[in-house]
């Protein structure tokens, strides 16, 4: 449909498997060490919050440069 960007879709998906691979085996530690199954959820909750948290910086910066709201992200093809 040429909306990704082949750049991008090769470092997001090492960045990706890497972060699941350490993500998998720390709480697999976590979870056997102290036998709760609430860090699941602690670290679902801590990343909905950080890309929340993210997401309002960079909306405020954009606006304190007046900078129009763009859709799209990595996968808009615009200007490649």
């Amino acid at each position: 449909f040429g909306l990704l960007v082949p750049d991008y879709a090769v470092v997001c998906f090492v960045i990706g498997f890497i972060a699941t691979l350490v993500g998998q085996i720390g709480l697999g530690i976590l979870m056997e060490r102290y036998q709760r199954n609430s860090y699941i959820a602690f670290s679902i909750g801590g990343v909905v919050l950080l890309s929340a948290f993210l997401m309002t910086i960079q909306s405020l910066v954009a606006m304190a440069e007046g900078k129009p709201s763009a859709q799209g992200g990595i996968c808009g093809a615009s200007g490649h």
